[in-house]
């Protein structure tokens, strides 16, 4: 008997906390959503909506960071764990693009802390959780070229920009390879393809321009 009143009790609180954890998230009272969801966690560690609640609270807090110019990595760092854990708990399909995009994140600010950190591991979780993150995959790129994998980062930059046609910076990153080697018309044929799939964009804008001064000058000179 004693046992069935305590399991009732227990649902009960569990409850509301849940229900507290999930207004204080629909507010934007996200500390108070983690101490919610967090409460609900300690009695019961398997609990789906709490883990997804406390996730996306991670996450909200991180991106409210992220606009303030403060230090995101332990906040992605937490994200990315509750998601982790999440993606034990529930199999389904509903998560994995926030997790996915929580990866990037936390990608991202650990190279914002140290240039040189070992991120690839995540780009590719984050790239097999959601194949249309690319995001993930202009990251990834940026690394390789860095590393000196041009060819590499060429293919990538190239598949975002067949996929995404919209993707401005995979226009912008793909013809800086071309130009960093004086290859000024194929850097010119990026981003002119660039800028007219994305004529507002100001960046791809300036970098045509740019690349048609160039080889107008090299017309000129009788270098072209």
């Amino acid at each position: 008997m004693f046992a069935i009143l305590f399991a009732a009790v227990l649902c009960a609180c569990n409850g509301n906390d849940l229900s507290r954890g999930d207004e204080a998230l629909r507010i934007g009272d996200y500390e108070r959503a983690v101490m919610n969801f967090s409460k609900v966690l300690d009695l019961e560690p398997a609990n789906r909506d709490a883990r997804y609640g406390l996730a996306i609270a991670y996450y909200a807090i991180a991106e409210d960071r992220e606009r303030l110019k403060e230090s995101t990595l332990s906040y992605w760092e937490r994200t990315v764990r509750e998601f982790k854990i999440l993606s034990v708990v529930d199999t389904g399909e509903k998560s994995k693009p926030m997790y996915s995009t929580s990866l990037f994140y936390l990608a991202r600010a650990k190279l914002a802390e140290n240039a040189q950190a070992k991120v690839m591991s995540l780009l590719d979780k984050s790239i097999q959780l959601d194949p249309e993150n690319y995001f993930s995959y202009n990251l990834k790129a940026l690394i390789l070229a860095g590393q000196g994998d041009t060819e590499g980062a060429k293919k990538i930059y190239a598949y975002i920009v067949t996929k995404q046609p919209k993707f401005a910076s995979a226009y912008v990153n793909l013809g800086n390879l071309y130009w960093n080697v004086h290859d000024y018309e194929s850097a010119w044929d990026i981003w002119s393809m660039g800028h007219e799939a994305l004529p507002e964009d100001a960046v791809l804008a300036k970098w045509t321009r740019v690349a048609e001064d160039s080889l107008k000058a090299m017309v000129y000179s009788g270098k072209l």
